[in-house]
């Protein structure tokens, strides 16, 4: 299986955080997946880090350093995944609530590269795609 981190899940991976669950600990060391990390979350890391490094005190270089060391994959952002939004669907009866534009490149990634998004991010729950995982 294909598995893309969000953001605060590529966090928790790579500092063993309590938070991630092991069912989601258990399917990222399974060596029979393939973990990927987007350079969204490299992105959104140094975003975050330079407004306001006591909330998020990692910097992006360490934190690609530390994906590559752990055999995380990195992904690019492509064509096909910026037109990808345009694809995303939300449930039926429901609003679009996430407008976060991290988050709707990964789901677009994970929608067209045919991986699971692993997130814990309640605001992926309006989305109509089968691709994210709750962990």
């Amino acid at each position: 299986m294909k598995i893309l981190l969000d953001t605060h899940a590529i966090i928790w991976a790579l500092t063993d955080d309590p938070a991630l669950s092991k069912k989601a600990k258990a399917e990222i060391s399974d060596p029979k997946n393939t973990i990927y990390y987007s350079l969204a979350s490299v992105w959104e890391i140094a975003i975050k880090n330079v407004k306001s490094p006591e909330k998020c005190p990692y910097n992006e270089k360490e934190i690609a350093e530390l994906c590559d060391k752990s055999g995380f994959l990195p992904l690019d952002i492509t064509l096909d995944h910026i037109c990808g939004l345009r694809s995303l669907t939300v449930k039926s009866g429901k609003e679009l609530i996430n407008h976060d534009p991290f988050d709707r490149i990964l789901l677009s990634q994970s929608k067209s590269e045919n991986m699971k998004l692993f997130s814990h991010d309640a605001n992926f729950d309006n989305y109509d795609e089968k691709c994210v995982v709750k962990i």
